[in-house]
């Protein structure tokens, strides 16, 4: 009783202080891309959080694994380093004992990570496309508030709004640019209104304006065309109508209507959720057996061929989900292929570890 409470205790110190670090390194990075893609006019700026907390939501399995595989990992080879396991040998406890709070230490994890899988993650890049198309189907002169400029598709116009009347539906003041690769367009207009065509294009019909055109092509890009040109009425496309109801990802579908299809792409989408959880458990008891072999190799050692495992694992899992996505593989060969294996290496290593010695020492009868 004591040994178990004194290791899931180390489990959980051990899993706390890292799962701190690693979520960190999650949050810096993630927010680097996000502003990295509001900046390219990608997202909506205001959104930044929210998707910061919504791509973090997705990452949280492959946290919790890494989590779990490095609090082990660290556990085993301080307690082989200080000569506790000797320890515990001598008490009559052998390696296998270490199974029963280490599985205790595992569940709470592996049902958190299999409810994100399942139900948080899908939700979060449903409601990650959901926030996207509306960004982009917003009217880009609305973006524009008054008295700034603001970028919109891309980066690609840059719009000035001198004032907006009626909630952005009439404009005065009106200035954009609009950049190709070869080309440059500037529309200068005194006023404009927001209309809408019969077939669903959103236009912005500009009045009392001038259009300066600038052009090169890239073997004499010195050699420019310019045109110049005034209109009374100038229509200026802001969003086209939509030609079809885009199709809604398949890692958005929910665990319910991904049971129900039967497609390749389908299986092989349960196959990385579900995979998504199985190094939870598969890894820490990889990591039993790993630092068992040479306790004089050091934690440098262990971490290194942890990253080199953890990798492999990680390419693999992403390659038989490929092969299933594609139809070339079962379901169960994905399955068996890479977790099945890394389960054999498990059992085949911590059984190799006990044949070599890491067995309960019990003291010799002496004879009188």
């Amino acid at each position: 009783m004591i040994f178990e409470q004194s290791v899931q205790r180390e489990f959980r110190q051990s899993a706390s202080s890292i799962l701190v670090v690693l979520l960190a390194v999650l949050v810096t990075v993630t927010l680097v891309r996000m502003l990295d893609h509001a900046a390219s006019g990608g997202i909506d700026p205001g959104d930044v959080l929210t998707f910061l907390l919504l791509s973090a939501a997705g990452s949280v399995p492959q946290l919790l694994a890494l989590t779990a595989f490095l609090a082990v990992l660290l556990t085993m080879t301080r307690a082989f380093r200080d000569q506790e396991m000797a320890v515990w040998f001598s008490a009559g406890l052998s390696l296998l004992d270490w199974l029963r709070p280490l599985g205790r230490f595992l569940m709470p994890l592996v049902a958190v990570s299999l409810a994100f899988a399942w139900g948080v993650a899908p939700w979060s890049v449903a409601e990650s496309e959901r926030l996207q198309a509306q960004y982009s189907a917003r009217d880009e002169s609305l973006q524009a508030a008054a008295g700034r400029f603001r970028e919109s598709a891309g980066g690609r116009r840059v719009f000035f709004v001198g004032q907006t009347a009626q909630e952005g539906q009439y404009v005065e003041d009106f200035f954009v640019i609009q950049r190709s690769e070869q080309h440059r367009t500037w529309v200068v207009a005194a006023s404009g209104k927001l209309v809408t065509d019969p077939q669903g294009n959103r236009f912005l019909d500009l009045e009392q304006g001038r259009r300066f055109d600038l052009s090169w092509t890239s073997e004499q890009p010195h050699a420019l065309q310019a045109r110049e040109m005034g209109f009374e009425h100038y229509g200026l496309l802001i969003r086209a109508a939509p030609s079809a109801t885009p199709p809604t990802p398949i890692k958005a579908l929910d665990s319910v209507a991904l049971g129900q299809r039967n497609d390749s792409r389908a299986v092989g989408e349960r196959l990385r959720r579900l995979g998504q959880s199985l190094p939870v458990l598969l890894l820490p008891l990889l990591a039993l057996g790993l630092v068992a072999a040479n306790p004089r190799n050091g934690r440098a050692f262990h971490l290194i061929v942890a990253l080199l495992l953890y990798v492999t694992y990680s390419s693999l899992s992403t390659l038989a989900e490929a092969q299933v996505s594609r139809g070339q593989w079962s379901f169960v060969a994905g399955l068996a292929a890479v977790h099945g294996l890394f389960a054999c290496l498990a059992a085949a290593l911590i059984w190799y570890r006990l044949r070599s010695g890491l067995r309960p020492r019990r003291a010799k009868r002496s004879i009188a």
